[in-house]
């Protein structure tokens, strides 16, 4: 997931209902004691990192695992395919159908979709049926 991406959920409202060892987070600009590397790829949260600096990861830009982004999708999550190194999600009732380039980035533009609150950008193309 793109720090972008990882962003604009935040932007939006997305919560995760916890933050876990081994997801990725990009550290927010304003956090001290993070190089720039970090802030620009990424770290992948540790047991450490989850002792130490909870607030920097609250703060941070949190990537939610797939499971999380479907979970918050809720009933109106229909289905997730891949097809020629494309991913599609769509909601239940057909209406929403979001393509990117990984399982992750699909579900959460269909969050967005579905929840309407966030601006969808020229490449989160959602297809209406």
């Amino acid at each position: 997931m793109t720090r972008d991406l990882a962003r604009r959920l935040k932007s939006a409202g997305f919560v995760p209902r916890s933050f876990e060892s081994g997801r990725k987070l990009y550290p927010h600009e304003a956090s001290a004691g993070w190089s720039e590397p970090s802030r620009q790829h990424g770290i992948t949260i540790t047991h450490h990192t989850l002792q130490n600096r909870l607030q920097d990861i609250k703060d941070g830009y949190y990537c939610p695992s797939l499971a999380e982004l479907i979970e918050a999708c809720g009933a109106h999550f229909g289905r997730l395919d891949l097809e020629q190194a494309i991913w599609t999600a769509q909601s239940k009732d057909r209406e929403k159908l979001v393509r990117a380039h990984s399982p992750e980035e699909a579900v959460a533009k269909l969050w967005f979709a579905l929840h309407r609150s966030a601006p969808m950008g020229d490449a989160d193309r959602v297809d209406g049926r």
